[in-house]
């Protein structure tokens, strides 16, 4: 599959090399990227030809630390509507949560997950080839990364413990400056450890409204971005159609333009049914509305298509062990 990624990632790099006196146009013309896209929010580079950016980039500057350096340069709109979705999350976890479901609207080479561990949460990046993503590369995102969490959190944000697999590099002291503690270099693996303390606290620059509104223009623009992932076409409908009671599979196949049997067959091709895609948005788009004081837990029943407080009330228990209530009241509470 050809992979790719969004220019306003370039652009971090872009900005980078020309901040170290290089004609950052040249570089990216013999990395084979055509500079002019820089300036088309919804352009995207292959991931090969990032790949090669990022490692001329190092060899043109002779600087070590170009990926946090690049990572400096990072604004909302380098992650597109996601990062707009991010600064209005209403907790790390959230925030967290939306990069890994949105991911590829940065780049569709690589992936991220989620791992629980007692009172700690890894976000882990799995290598998806053997040659894996250039080591500049997971510089600029781990920085990026913790230094979004500063912005919505607080400046006194830390992780607790940055593992990568680059070996140690020789401008080390400006990657312990950046993230706050040391790094464990040469590690089996590229992972960030939260406390759940810090992902579950409420943010101050929570916005549910803000942020359904981001995640629809992201899923969108997924949507059109891979017209073949049937995943995140079947979602996008979900979203498009849940106010309404009368919402069934066999709607969301018609809007398709395909049969149900397509539909259910190409599903479960992903390991995934219409039932579950159904649940687990509505899940996600509850802990929204409940954030948000504006909605009763009557009109929340409604936005979500179900048809009775009684079955809203059931289905929040399963996800949460407790009542819509009393999750909006720990939250007042917090």
């Amino acid at each position: 599959m050809y992979q790719t990624t969004i220019t306003s990632w370039a652009l971090l790099v872009a900005k980078a090399i020309s901040n170290s006196d290089h004609n950052s146009q040249e570089i990216f013309d013999r990395a084979g990227l055509d500079f002019s896209k820089l300036h088309d929010p919804n352009a995207r580079y292959s991931y090969q030809g990032m790949t090669r950016l990022w490692r001329m980039a190092r060899e043109v500057t002779c600087d070590p630390c170009i990926g946090i350096k690049a990572a400096s340069y990072w604004h909302p709109t380098t992650l597109h509507a996601l990062g707009y979705a991010w600064m209005a999350s209403g907790t790390l976890k959230e925030a967290l949560e939306r990069t890994v479901r949105y991911l590829h609207i940065v780049s569709t080479a690589t992936g991220l997950f989620l791992e629980q561990q007692n009172d700690t949460t890894r976000l882990v990046f799995p290598n998806i080839d053997d040659t894996g993503p250039a080591t500049e590369a997971m510089d600029a995102a781990f920085a990026v990364l913790v230094d979004m969490c500063r912005t919505s959190y607080g400046p006194e944000f830390r992780p607790v413990y940055i593992n990568m697999n680059r070996s140690q590099p020789e401008c080390e002291m400006e990657f312990t400056q950046m993230f706050g503690i040391p790094v464990n270099y040469s590690s089996s693996e590229n992972a960030i450890g939260f406390s759940n303390k810090d992902l579950n606290r409420i943010l101050p620059t929570a916005n549910a409204e803000l942020a359904r509104v981001n995640d629809r223009i992201v899923a969108q623009y997924l949507l059109d971005l891979d017209k073949d992932n049937i995943v995140s076409q079947v979602k996008y409908k979900i979203i498009q159609q849940l106010p309404s009671a009368t919402l069934t599979e066999e709607l969301i196949a018609k809007s398709l333009n395909k049969s149900l049997r397509s539909l259910q067959r190409k599903l479960t091709e992903q390991n995934i049914s219409y039932k579950e895609l159904l649940d687990t948005t509505r899940q996600e788009l509850a802990f929204d509305y409940i954030r948000d004081n504006r909605y009763s837990i009557n009109e929340i029943t409604y936005l979500l298509g179900f048809s009775e407080p009684s079955n809203f009330s059931r289905a929040f228990k399963r996800w949460t062990g407790r009542s819509p209530s009393a999750h909006r009241a720990s939250l007042i509470a917090l």
